[in-house]
């Protein structure tokens, strides 16, 4: 009695398995048409003559159809992906994606297994493929994914498709993995960019240990220093030449206006403008990498927002993710004012247009 009792316990909850699994889609494949041409072409053979042998062969054939469609149906059964999304990625650049196929069945190998990203906004991505993957066995592959535009991708979950045994069918499966990605402004080299570089070099001091007097910090003394920023209380009290060093002058401080607003006849869904939207988000971004690279600091201010970008990269990646979800501004939106940092520096601004 408790066999029997857990024996249909176990096939009621295969059953709520089964139902609760994403339906199946099949599609012929070339050799499939193929194939079911042949079989319905002897079927008619076969109620025509009346021959035993071509009901035999017609038989064999109806019999294939039968085991693809259950050996298919076997080898996609409990199947378990999983994603390893890139720690960042940029508009343009390839971003590698890790994915893994887990065979959760007892005895049952998987053969001839295709994996599919499936992300709203792109139609179709690389796919993965697993030639075989043995029972209770876990397997690993990496696919080089682009994305054109900045935002917030969401990842859907994984399309399991397989042509095995005979390649005649293509049967398949959604499998719901959610995930989310964001997908950095992609860096240009414009003209923009270097007359904006120019610019900055020929108000700037030069970089380096400053020769200002904004007091940064004590280090030891090295050969070459000016005696007269040596800092005689700690040098007593450490028993060792201790200095002071000043930061860099107010100069190498620049400012950014982005405008985000959509123009008047433009439309909060018009393309053309979300389109112009990016390419100035990514001429932005470009151009505050660029600054900083140079030793620069950088301020960037939009209607929806202000950041600020130290010469050692503090506040770049929060910058750059806050471009990278940067919204399509009304017209009537609030132009970008220009914000003087608290610090004694002073900033020369320029405003961000597109070349």
């Amino acid at each position: 009695m408790a066999r029997a009792t857990e024996a249909l316990t176990r096939a009621l909850n295969s059953l709520a398995r089964m139902r609760a699994q994403p339906r199946r889609q099949l599609r012929f494949a070339p050799e499939g048409k193929v194939f079911v041409g042949l079989t319905l072409g002897v079927g008619l053979a076969a109620v025509n003559t009346g021959s035993n042998l071509m009901y035999l062969v017609l038989g064999m054939t109806l019999s294939l159809i039968v085991m693809s469609g259950v050996l298919s149906e076997l080898t996609l059964q409990r199947l378990e992906p999983e994603r390893g999304l890139p720690t960042q990625a940029r508009a343009g650049l390839p971003c590698l994606t890790t994915v893994a196929l887990k065979n959760e069945k007892r005895r049952l190998p998987s053969f001839s297994v295709q994996i599919e990203d499936v992300i709203e906004g792109l139609d179709s991505t690389k796919r993965c493929y697993f030639l075989k993957l043995p029972a209770q066995a876990r397997q690993q592959t990496s696919y080089r994914a682009e994305f054109p535009r900045r935002g917030e991708y969401r990842y859907l979950g994984f399309t399991l498709a397989t042509r095995f045994p005979f390649g005649f069918f293509v049967k398949s499966r959604f499998v719901p993995c959610p995930g989310t990605l964001v997908v950095l402004p992609r860096r240009v080299e414009t003209a923009a960019l270097e007359t904006v570089l120019r610019a900055a070099e020929g108000d700037a001091a030069a970089s380096g240990r400053g020769v200002g007097r904004e007091f940064q910090g004590l280090r030891l003394w090295r050969e070459g220093d000016d005696a007269r920023d040596v800092h005689w209380k700690r040098t007593a009290r450490e028993g060792r030449m201790v200095t002071r060093e000043f930061a860099p002058e107010a100069a190498r401080h620049v400012g950014l206006l982005l405008d985000e607003r959509q123009s008047v006849a433009s439309t909060p869904n018009d393309q053309d403008a979300q389109r112009a939207l990016d390419d100035r988000v990514d001429l932005a971004a470009s151009m505050v990498e660029r600054l900083r690279d140079e030793g620069c600091a950088v301020d960037l201010c939009a209607s929806s927002g202000h950041w600020r970008v130290e010469p050692d990269g503090r506040g770049l990646d929060a910058l750059l993710h806050a471009l990278a979800l940067l919204p399509l501004a009304p017209a009537d939106a609030p132009p970008p004012e220009a914000r003087q940092p608290n610090d004694l520096r002073r900033a020369t601004w320029r405003r961000v247009e597109v070349a």
